[in-house]
């Protein structure tokens, strides 16, 4: 007699950055309530910065925005030969519900919206939950209770030169608080003033003794360059890093504060304490809000709507727990993977 055929689930998360990084616990959750299931994930060619060495994953799709047609059917064509049994589809745009479309998977899963006619599984989306839990109605409408909110970025030793290069100045290798601003945003109605972030610099500096280090992207570095140039007390920029060098970076600190951005949910995911602001995003759906991740919301929604003493005085409120986690670091090292 023949052994069951394993399940197939197709997971779907087209892009971007930080919101395949926010699907990475569907993964997970899946492998641990379905071990024997096969777990394929679905994104942008970019999703591969994220889930690369995720260990919760069978097999990862991508597509390009470059794709020939004849690569493109390609891509369908492999999706119909896996014969899903599920697909759960986190993006529910017109181009997932295309690949949802021609799965020919037996159960298709995603949120109530303009696209339902694409599946035969709808769920109610919540109001204000953390994006996490609200992903997580999926896996109940299949059957999971899913335990973790957790964040899986893997990273490893070959992702720590630019830690290493920062190693090397003394400020930062002997630093009792290490702390990382992240200063950007590619929505502008998103960032909070460079003003205000050199104000919380020289704050942090000259209050706590932090040693600053200043976060940047592609095409962000000339913003993060007038940060410094705007705070009077000397600070450091981060090395230029790839996604997973930036974890190792921010792993090796103590507190991240910045914007709602990619940055934040790799604050998370490294499990250092982190402090987002918020204008007119919500708070509570992009912040864990656990004792590690808080978030300070504007009265005003607008980011700039937050005062540098508001923000001030919620990071006096974390002080003791996050000069503990200081503690905790220096004892433990350098960490040199995502596992540490």
């Amino acid at each position: 007699m023949k052994p069951p055929k394993p399940e197939r689930i197709l997971v779907i998360q087209l892009r971007q950055l930080g919101d395949i990084l926010l699907t990475t616990p569907i993964l997970r959750e899946l492998k641990k309530a379905r071990p024997d299931a096969e777990v394929t994930f679905l994104s942008h060619v970019m999703g591969r910065l994220v889930v690369d060495g995720n260990p919760y994953m069978d097999r990862h799709l991508t597509y390009s925005d470059t794709m020939s047609w004849s690569e493109e059917l390609s891509l369908v064509q492999k999706i119909r030969s896996l014969k899903f049994d599920y697909v759960l589809d986190f993006m529910f745009n017109p181009k997932s519900c295309f690949y949802v479309s021609l799965s020919g998977a037996k159960k298709k899963v995603s949120f109530e919206s303009s696209r339902s006619v694409f599946f035969n599984t709808l769920v109610p989306r919540g109001g204000g939950a953390y994006i996490v839990d609200e992903k997580f109605r999926i896996l109940r409408a299949i059957g999971i209770s899913p335990s973790s909110i957790s964040l899986d970025l893997p990273w490893d030793e070959h992702h720590i030169g630019p830690v290493q290069q920062l190693l090397k100045v003394d400020s930062f290798a002997q630093s009792k608080l290490r702390v990382v601003i992240s200063p950007t945003h590619r929505r502008a109605h998103r960032r909070w003033s460079l003003e205000s972030f050199s104000e919380l610099a020289m704050r942090l500096i000259q209050n706590w003794g932090a040693e600053i280090i200043w976060l940047w992207g592609p095409g962000e570095e000339l913003l993060c360059d007038e940060a410094i140039a705007r705070t009077e007390l000397p600070t450091l920029k981060a090395p230029k890093t790839s996604f997973k060098e930036l974890a190792a970076l921010i792993s090796n600190c103590d507190l991240f504060i910045g914007n709602s951005n990619g940055p934040s949910h790799i604050a998370v995911a490294a499990d250092i304490v982190s402090l987002q602001l918020h204008g007119p995003t919500l708070a509570s759906s992009w912040c864990p809000m656990t004792s590690k991740h808080h978030a300070i919301q504007s009265h005003d929604g607008t980011i700039q709507g937050l005062t540098t003493d508001e923000v001030w005085s919620e990071l006096e409120r974390m002080k003791d727990f996050i000069f503990n986690e200081s503690e905790t670091r220096k004892k433990s090292g350098l960490k040199t993977n995502w596992k540490m």
